[in-house]
């Protein structure tokens, strides 16, 4: 079955998707969603959530690039694998790293972009984030800018405790993994858009080095096509078995059945509607009915949202 990537290319977190299917030398069809709401299709596809990116196997809707990485290794085992091979408690660990990096470079990159957006984007982008003071970020942008570069220098530093590059360019040395990417998609999207901080980065050669063996690595064999596809590989794989077989924590039970809702803590991505079908360790599973009676399994991760029933 060849995974379809619900996304948009602006998006680091989109590009971090890319990257895994990259990583496992798949072929792979895009299809493009809008960057503001509405954004029908993806909506009616999970359930209501409406961010970036979204994988497709079928009948089966991975959401977010943890339950996207958890897929890809389920599926893929002979490929080099994103989690396992390492510490999933360090690949935790540095995605937290990268969170934080995400914070200045979101008001690095409102600051300098806002005051040229059209009234839609800039409103869709104060609804996404309401956290943020967007009138007073572009008079920040040293302030976020210095703070990219610190934490920049950290990953360096690390990179640079493997000497010469003796057991390999990643984080991890040789394999490359999740935290590879985690801190990848950021840092691609400050050499893309931040020429602030980019001549910072420049100025690390570990941390060139790496991304420069990640950018060798590629984004897999892509082909673009419509929602017609998605909507043709939801119906013709009702009957398939689920892509995971997740056995929810006992201790969740008396929660399978019921109507729940799901959404991302931290950023306004839509609320996923759904009947919960399982609550394993690190993923939610929730049926969500279409219009015309087909369900889709939507994938979430735990870690990051937050479930309430309805």
């Amino acid at each position: 079955m060849i995974p379809i990537l619900h996304h948009y290319d602006a998006s680091p977190f989109s590009r971090k998707a890319q990257k895994m299917l990259g990583i496992k030398k798949l072929a792979w069809v895009s299809i493009e969603m809008p960057m503001t709401a509405p954004k029908p299709d993806i909506e009616r596809l999970t359930g209501g959530y409406r961010g970036t990116p979204v994988l497709q196997l079928g009948a089966d809707i991975f959401v977010d690039n943890l339950a996207i990485a958890e897929a890809l290794d389920g599926l893929y085992q002979d490929a080099p694998l994103l989690m396992g091979k390492q510490s999933r408690f360090i690949d935790a660990a540095i995605g937290h790293w990268a969170d934080a990096l995400f914070d200045p470079v979101l008001r690095a990159a409102v600051g300098k972009y806002s005051s040229s957006w059209d009234d839609h984007f800039l409103a869709d982008r104060k609804a996404v984030f309401p956290h943020l003071d967007f009138d007073q970020l572009a008079e920040e942008l040293p302030l976020y800018a210095n703070r990219i570069a610190m934490l920049a220098s950290e990953l360096n530093d690390h990179l640079a405790s493997h000497g010469p590059f003796i057991n390999g360019p990643f984080i991890h040395g040789s394999d490359v993994s999740l935290a590879d990417v985690h801190c990848w998609g950021i840092l691609w999207f400050v050499l893309a858009g931040l020429p602030e901080t980019s001549g910072a980065l420049a100025a690390m050669a570990k941390l060139q080095s790496w991304y420069s063996a990640l950018d060798d690595i590629g984004f897999g064999d892509r082909a673009e096509k419509s929602y017609d596809y998605a909507w043709q590989m939801l119906e013709e794989n009702q009957d398939a078995p689920p892509c995971l077989d997740l056995t929810s924590v006992e201790s969740f039970a008396d929660w399978v059945g019921k109507p729940v809702a799901v959404k991302a803590e931290g950023a306004d991505r839509g609320t996923v509607l759904g009947r919960l079908e399982a609550i394993s360790e690190r993923l939610i599973l929730l049926a969500v009915t279409q219009d015309n009676g087909s369900e889709a399994r939507v994938h979430l991760p735990r870690a990051g949202y937050s479930l309430d029933f309805n």
